[in-house]
């Protein structure tokens, strides 16, 4: 027996048996998985946390990982043929489910106009690619499957293989969570990962089918992965200078694309060319856009005639950060006006000759309420499952019950979330715009 074996920084090592599983191994060896080193797990959060360079393929890996130990599970809980018949297709999916991440991974979806996962099954549907010629040769119809299990909305496969893979507790969420507290060096990505993987039980939801539910003994360690999931959002993934690079990056690429349609030269490398002049781009061009592809291209921005566009990549090349301002506090009120705060900050900004166009220099930062409360479990007991809400066996009861029901401690991190707007202006513009906003009702 032979077996190919990755050193990982979380697990040190990530076993892919060759006899049982070779397919896996020419998987991951296949340029479009392999483009994943090229892809930051993070995006610019290297701006902010030296240490976070890790890329998209280590965590597909670990995902990998993760799902293998869960399948060790489930062949302990579930002895039915079923489970085995859905080891390949969720195998796979584990290490592809983020094939079709763009440069940064998510950042650029707005800017591209793209849904990583709608680009993820175009991969691996397309015959074109080598992801699609490995699965075919194990089976057939695995590509097709492997695409629809990493569809949130098909439900044509068995719940439990999609939860594990997509839900409130997923092999996906234990790896990430766990890897960037690693590589940022934020401490709070902590908990009993171990434990949530060996108590998890099948829990047959009668005309729902099979889904995931955990044992009694584990809700210490689902409060400490809802606590950690927590703290990650608001201490690294949602960070201040992040997200103000973030919104930089935002800006630039539409100054420029804008600057483009109306027919100005904007020295655009071939590949991004190529992207903007498809209507509807290919898989080949769409994996032609990496980081390296998007770095080049704003050094090629830094030196554009256009003030703004070069200004914005000078700045984002030469970590020249916006200051971060915070919106007032609309709590209660019936008609936040975070128009009129932008409007106002839009005047400050365009005061000053050069920040021209203000609408570069004035960035919105509108964080969505389920980043703010990154578990907020579905209430009604009778449409909750795995993928809204994380459910555990008690003695007393015959039906699962959410988690949050039985900790207090959760209550306060479960509750409606608020919207949380910030803007970014230049650093010496940043004093006036907190005066501007301070009494603001």
């Amino acid at each position: 027996m032979s077996s190919k074996i990755i050193r990982d920084p979380l697990y040190n090592y990530i076993s892919i048996d060759a006899d049982e599983d070779g397919w896996l191994i020419e998987l991951l060896d296949s340029p479009e998985v392999q483009r994943l080193r090229r892809i930051h797990q993070l995006g610019v959060s290297y701006l902010t946390y030296p240490g976070a360079d890790h890329n998209r393929l280590a965590h597909s890996l670990g995902v990998l990982h993760l799902m293998q130990q869960a399948f060790q599970r489930l062949r302990q809980v579930h002895k039915g043929a079923d489970i085995n018949r859905g080891r390949e297709p969720v195998l796979a999916a584990a290490l592809v489910h983020d094939v079709g991440h763009g440069p940064f991974s998510h950042l650029f979806e707005p800017c591209l106009g793209i849904d990583h996962e709608s680009w993820s099954r175009a991969v691996i549907l397309d015959e074109e690619t080598a992801v699609h010629r490995v699965l075919k040769r194990v089976d057939r119809s695995l590509p097709r499957t492997v695409a629809d299990l990493i569809d949130a909305d098909n439900q044509d496969h068995p719940a439990w293989q999609k939860y594990l893979l997509s839900s409130q507790l997923d092999m996906d969420r234990l790896d990430y969570l766990r890897r960037d507290s690693l590589f940022t060096g934020a401490g709070y990505g902590h908990f009993d990962w171990y434990r949530l993987l060996n108590t998890f039980e099948i829990y047959e939801a009668g005309d729902s089918g099979k889904d995931i539910v955990w044992a009694e003994k584990s809700q210490l360690a689902i409060e400490e992965f809802i606590y950690a999931r927590f703290y990650m959002y608001h201490n690294v993934y949602l960070h201040k200078t992040t997200r103000g690079f973030e919104k930089l990056l935002e800006a630039m690429w539409g100054r420029a694309r804008r600057l483009h349609d109306d027919g100005t030269e904007v020295l655009l490398v071939p590949a991004i060319r190529d992207f903007w002049g498809s209507a509807s781009p290919s898989v080949r061009q769409y994996l032609a856009m990496e980081e390296f592809t998007v770095l080049q291209q704003i050094q090629n921005w830094t030196g554009h005639p256009d003030r703004s566009l070069g200004d914005l990549a000078r700045r984002f090349l030469g970590r020249q950060r916006f200051a971060m301002v915070e919106a007032p506090d609309f709590r209660g009120a019936l008609a936040p006006d975070y128009e009129g705060c932008k409007a106002a900050l839009m005047e400050l900004v365009g005061s000053r000759a050069e920040y021209d166009p203000p609408e570069m220099y004035c960035l919105e930062d509108r964080v969505k309420a389920k980043y703010n409360q990154p578990y907020f479990p579905e209430k009604e007991d009778d449409e909750q499952s795995v993928k809204n809400a994380i459910r555990i066996l008690v003695e007393d009861s015959s039906t699962p019950i959410e988690v949050s029901k039985r900790l207090d401690r959760l209550k306060a991190v479960t509750e409606v979330p608020e919207e949380k707007v910030r803007y970014y202006v230049p650093k010496d513009l940043q004093e006036a715009a907190r005066r501007l906003l301070a009494g603001w009702k």
